[in-house]
């Protein structure tokens, strides 16, 4: 997940696919509620309408999949 906030925050192509965000989103889930409660991750947020494996982990995950970094 690091890379992917790196990725974005410095305005690369996101780093996540799919296909290992589905084999990774079984341990989010049984991994990060218990972090949450320690504030390792922020709370999920909600999904509006069909996601891709990587988005629907981003968003468990707290972060945004549609974020990128303001333009000056």
């Amino acid at each position: 997940m690091h890379a992917w906030d790196i990725a974005v925050a410095t305005g690369q192509i996101r780093p996540l696919a799919p296909a290992p965000a589905a084999d990774l989103r079984p341990v989010a889930d049984q991994l990060v509620p218990r972090l949450r409660e320690y504030g390792v991750f922020a709370p999920a947020l909600a999904c509006d309408g069909p996601q891709d494996e990587a988005a629907s982990l981003l968003a468990f995950l707290g972060r945004d999949p549609e974020w990128a970094p303001p333009t000056a």
